[in-house]
């Protein structure tokens, strides 16, 4: 992932006849704006404040433009090709174009840049913290309504509903530089103002590399090889990109992997190098999504993943065909993939505490299911296919919003527990009653 550069170029031609232009106020499309450079030099004034003296370059073919801004004052120059300064005129702050401005702030912005000036407040504010913060939602439950992806990603950053979007995205850059620190202690020694913009790309970056490191740490011998001089000193991305070749040479024949309550949020794609796990605890961690290579795990036996926000599986679940155990209970999942039903082989489904309001038919393809929970859930009506699962012994259908059982519950003949508690049945089939 690179950082986001803002580019606005040029397209206005310059006038080649010798009669004076008129002066007007520059426009949108007379500059090329250099992202990276604005960035640096933004930053810098950040974090020099209360000296507030902004440069910015802006090229436009051959000649550039210089604002320098002192407080709120600022003082326009024209820089030409012989590199000599020509003062144009006095502006203020206020008067630099919003469709200039606004690129400039969501390439570059750090909270000091909140207090340069009140109308850079409220840009910063509006029309730049709240789509961040949007942004990172998405990341997060990308199939999710915008008040669904809200209320994750407070969650996972454990922040208070009535913080503003501002407050919310900034404790969560906090805890992000935090963390990427103590995996990188040398993290913020060099472009200290490039790696603490509060950028989409940033945000994107370390979430993908803390993660990783997070992952290699738990890996047989990842943390000693962590520890290692010339390993030890590099930044936290480049670290993270060795993670791959790594696994490749150390890792590929790991039967067991345990990352409970490792804080992680993510999941990189690399868990799928591990193709001989037989079991993956991925209890206790704030993960939303699973890569689709986790289908990968061809020899998975156990998949455990308690105590997370999963919202959605990815259709890729049903490439693990041996998996016997899959504990989804305590997550934020609504539905499940048809590719469920693949799971030949798959005894044990815990999938309480969810949000799920229905289930797909496929389930009944889950021949040696023999335990399945789904309790504390949303269940409104079961599919007359849970008939077929001729194997199952345990079935806990308790606090569900149940009004009725489809006859076809009578035919599951190796059935030894049914659990009803909490359900708005009005009426159960006679033959159900004579069963149990």
């Amino acid at each position: 992932m690179q950082i986001i550069e803002s580019q606005m170029i040029a397209t206005q031609k310059h006038v080649t006849s010798g009669r004076p232009k008129a002066e007007q106020k520059p426009s949108i499309s007379s500059y090329h704006l250099k992202g990276t450079v604005t960035c640096s030099l933004l930053n810098k004034l950040a974090y020099t404040l209360p000296v507030i003296r902004i440069r910015i370059v802006l090229t436009c073919f051959f000649n550039f433009y210089t604002l320098s801004l002192n407080n709120k004052n600022a003082e326009k120059v024209i820089i030409t090709q012989e590199n000599k300064m020509h003062p144009i005129s006095s502006t203020s702050i206020e008067s630099l174009p919003n469709e200039l401005l606004l690129p400039i702030l969501e390439a570059c912005v750090v909270p000091p840049l909140f207090s340069v000036c009140k109308r850079w407040h409220h840009l910063l504010a509006s029309a730049v913290m709240l789509p961040l913060y949007k942004q990172i939602g998405k990341v997060h439950v990308p199939q999710g309504n915008v008040k669904e992806q809200a209320l994750i990603v407070d969650r996972i950053y454990k922040l208070e509903e009535k913080l503003s979007e501002t407050a919310k995205v900034n404790a969560i850059f906090r805890q992000i530089f935090t963390l990427a620190k103590s995996l990188s202690t040398l993290e913020f020694k060099w472009k200290t103002e490039e790696k603490r913009g509060l950028t989409l790309a940033n945000y994107s970056s370390y979430l993908l590399n803390i993660n990783r490191l997070l992952l290699w740490k738990k890996l047989p011998e990842g943390e000693e090889y962590l520890d290692r001089e010339e390993i030890k000193h590099l930044s936290l991305e480049k670290k993270g990109e060795l993670l791959r070749d790594w696994i490749e040479e150390n890792c590929k024949n790991i039967m067991g992997l345990g990352l409970y309550r490792v804080g992680l949020t993510y999941l990189p794609s690399e868990i799928g190098q591990l193709s001989q796990l037989q079991r993956l605890d991925l209890n206790q961690n704030q993960l939303t999504t699973l890569p689709a290579e986790i289908g990968q795990l061809s020899q998975l036996r156990g998949l455990y993943l308690k105590q997370n926000q999963l919202t959605a599986l990815p259709a890729e679940i049903g490439q693990l065909s041996q998996l016997r155990r899959l504990h989804l209970n305590q997550n934020q999942l609504t539905s499940l993939p048809a590719e469920i039903g693949r799971l030949s082989w798959l005894q044990e489904l815990d999938l309480s505490q969810n949000q799920l309001t229905s289930l797909p038919t496929e389930i009944e393809q889950l021949s040696k299911l023999q335990t399945l929970k789904l309790n504390q859930n949303q269940l409104t009506c079961l599919p007359a296919e849970i008939g077929q699962m001729s194997q199952l012994q345990r079935l806990d259908l308790s606090q569900n919003q149940l009004a009725s059982l489809p006859v076809e519950i009578g035919q599951l003949h190796q059935l030894q527990t049914l659990e009803l508690a909490e359900n708005p049945l009005k009426d159960i089939a006679e033959k159900i009653r004579q069963r149990f």
